[in-house]
């Protein structure tokens, strides 16, 4: 598996850069947004990337970070999403302003993707809701604070309230404590569920 690239531009294109690492030449089709901030032909780029193996094809993918990697494999695990359309996703939103609309759970946006309307859009965040870490609930959040809010969720989750329902459970937990429990965060959780 190809998982990083770094090496000098040789091609720079709408859909895709040629990437020369050691001699050898990788097309890398990216994001509108990755491409547009790559350097010109000539300057060396730093790509994550995702190999994706089909039966008569092998394409690799990069992009700017880890986080805007891993919301394109989860996009393409979306029934009715491939690469292409997961890729069009990450050109339109960035990974915390996709989160954002997940957790707004604002169909009317994921309409602007192509190919998707109001049925396809209610069903991308249905799937999406419990497949990604919404990315509002942990910007600025102190690390022991974080962990904990992870461990809570995944123990709502087994509870078997869905991942969205434990992040709305938690959302207004008072995040000034860095040294909140799990256990602290799971009563908080209970007592505000379904309000």
């Amino acid at each position: 598996m190809i998982s990083y690239l770094e090496g000098k531009v040789i091609e720079k294109n709408v859909d895709y850069l040629v990437v020369l690492v050691g001699g050898l030449g990788f097309e890398v089709r990216a994001p509108a947004g990755t491409i547009e901030k790559a350097p010109a032909v000539g300057g060396n780029v730093s790509l994550f990337t995702y190999l994706h193996v089909r039966q008569d094809v092998l394409q690799l993918y990069g992009f700017g970070s880890t986080r805007a990697r891993g919301l394109f494999i989860k996009l393409m695990s979306v029934s009715g999403f491939g690469a292409a359309k997961a890729l069009s996703v990450l050109s339109i939103f960035s990974p915390e302003g996709f989160g954002d609309i997940i957790a707004r759970g604002d169909a009317d946006a994921l309409t602007m993707i192509p190919g998707v309307g109001k049925k396809s859009a209610q069903r991308l965040l249905l799937e999406m809701r419990d497949k990604i870490e919404l990315a509002f609930e942990e910007v600025g959040m102190p690390e022991g604070l974080r962990a904990s809010r992870r461990e809570a969720v995944e123990a709502l989750v087994q509870l078997g309230y869905s991942r969205g329902e434990a992040h709305d459970a938690l959302k207004k937990y008072p995040a000034d404590d860095g040294e909140a429990g799990v256990e602290e965060m799971l009563q908080f959780a209970l007592k505000n569920i379904n309000r």
